[in-house]
């Protein structure tokens, strides 16, 4: 086979290969605010964040094992505000007002666990197990939903 040939292939595979590449570096950023701009409180989107998603929701997660140790935070569960506190050993408490009525306890037990920048809680209540998967960003936790905007979890303090 003729090397001309050959190398010229091997050009243009390398070309079409590094095209999507150089054309995100080359392209330039959009640097309006979301939304009309109008606003005082607009915010320069992320690239890759949904319309009116908070940009400090792709911040490196802070939080860890070791300090979310005897933390307290409102967590929705089913329509329901209930406080989880996490303790050592990946244990939690889950505490409602309502717990000691339906239950006689005033708190349920249940598991938590980090994976990378995720936090999850887990329960069993009624032979029915709850669990919910919760975004660390910097010092916060955030419930994104299947659809719709991700929500800022309450720390108590």
């Amino acid at each position: 086979m003729n090397n001309k040939v050959l190398i010229g292939f091997a050009v243009l595979v390398i070309a079409l290969l590094a095209a999507p590449m150089v054309m995100q570096v080359v392209r330039p950023q959009s640097t309006t605010p979301a939304g009309d701009g109008t606003s005082p409180t607009a915010q320069p989107s992320r690239p890759g964040l949904p319309p009116g998603w908070p940009p400090e929701i792709m911040d490196p997660p802070l939080l860890n094992e070791a300090n979310l140790i005897g933390s307290e935070w409102m967590i929705m569960v089913e329509q329901y505000k209930v406080k989880v506190t996490l303790q050592p050993g990946g244990i939690c408490y889950a505490y409602h007002p309502m717990a000691k009525t339906l239950i006689g306890m005033d708190y349920i037990e249940g598991k938590w666990w980090i994976q990378g920048d995720r936090l999850f809680v887990s329960t069993i209540f009624a032979g029915n197990e709850y669990s919910v998967s919760l975004k660390i960003a910097g010092n916060n936790l955030w419930f994104i939903p299947t659809e719709g905007k991700p929500t800022k979890v309450e720390r108590y303090h």
